[in-house]
């Protein structure tokens, strides 16, 4: 590889611990509202933009004036959250540093607003190592299809100065089925997650991903740079 490597991050359950909090945070939301819900009245919802899942949860259950408002209750919540709720997933601090001591650029794909993503690495001490953040709001389309990954490559190496490189130069880190799949059937080298706190199984996220762990202490940057020469 002539151009330095390009890792491509999830947020939520891949850097950070936080899927605990998304999957209690919209019954602690609705509750406000007097609407009992369990988790599984969410997975429908869940690779939606926190924006278009408000508008969603609005339609359903007719909480709030709009979508929007909804909206700003909910950012609110999960602000407070990222705070004072969340953790990074073990080892990923020591898998970041030594990607970049090795030249990699990294940024991060996500269906969360941008602000609220680099609030909870900045309240863990992990901005330093993305160029981009990037969102699903953004790219136009959730991460049932590519454009997110498609964009945050852009960004990041417009922002490193360096050259677009093919998708199959390029690692995508993510802990939902979904994204794995739209990203490897685009052509991109996945690395699955497994979140013990999410709602995807084990199995599944194996099955699609073309390096699979369960924490960052399993993998090394190296193995994935191994794997592209």
């Amino acid at each position: 590889m002539d151009s330095p490597a390009v890792f491509l991050f999830d947020c939520d359950g891949t850097i950070l611990d936080s899927m605990a909090m998304w999957l209690t945070g919209q019954q602690r939301l609705l509750a406000r509202y007097g609407i009992s819900t369990t988790e599984r009245d969410f997975a429908e919802f869940e690779h939606l933009s926190l924006e278009k899942e408000c508008d969603a949860y609005h339609r359903k259950w007719g909480v709030e004036e709009s979508g929007q408002a909804l909206y700003r209750v909910f950012h609110e919540m999960i602000a407070e959250g990222y705070r004072n709720l969340v953790a990074p997933r073990e080892g990923v601090r020591a898998f970041l540093g030594a990607a970049r001591d090795l030249g990699v650029l990294m940024g991060v794909a996500t269906s969360t607003p941008a602000d609220l993503v680099e609030g909870g690495l900045s309240s863990h001490g992990l901005e330093e190592f993305f160029l981009t953040v990037t969102t699903t709001e953004e790219a136009g389309r959730s991460k049932e299809y590519p454009d997110v990954y498609d964009l945050a490559l852009r960004r990041a190496c417009e922002r490193a100065g360096i050259p677009v490189p093919r998708r199959d130069e390029v690692w995508v880190f993510e802990d939902a089925p979904f994204g794995l799949e739209s990203a490897g059937k685009a052509g991109y080298r996945t690395v699955g997650i497994f979140d013990p706190h999410g709602r995807h199984r084990r199995e599944r996220v194996r099955e699609l991903a073309d390096v699979f762990i369960d924490e960052y202490v399993e993998l090394s940057p190296e193995r994935l740079l191994d794997a592209m020469r």
